[in-house]
């Protein structure tokens, strides 16, 4: 690959060398002619590196589910108002959980954010 995602282009945050998901949406999109892109993050984290790989970008929608904590949370990221830029403004959702563990997240929020 020409073009491959660290986890951050700023420095390695999360717990991967390379970012295997961006990856792969950029190789469908660019080698596969593939237009539309859903990427659901389902995890205690946020995303940082995935969101910062599409932010700016239209063809691709990113959705992270994530502990947020008011930002107190790592990586401190992912705020609900952190929603894309450019063309990319509306294709980065982040559903930000406040209120730690008590009580923990299951599966009625989670199916209320669907």
């Amino acid at each position: 690959f020409a073009f491959l995602f660290l986890c951050s282009s700023l420095f390695r945050r999360g717990f991967c060398f390379f970012n295997s998901v961006a990856i792969t949406a950029k190789y469908l999109r660019d080698q596969l002619n593939i237009s539309k892109i859903l990427i659901v993050d389902l995890d205690v984290h946020h995303g940082n590196g995935t969101q910062q790989a599409f932010y700016a970008d239209p063809s691709i929608l990113y959705i992270s589910l994530h502990r947020y904590d008011e930002g107190n949370f790592f990586p401190g990221s992912g705020a609900p108002n952190e929603v894309g830029t450019g063309l990319g403004e509306g294709y980065n959702i982040n559903i930000a959980w406040t209120g730690g563990l008590d009580p923990p997240m299951g599966d009625v929020e989670y199916l209320e954010a669907f």
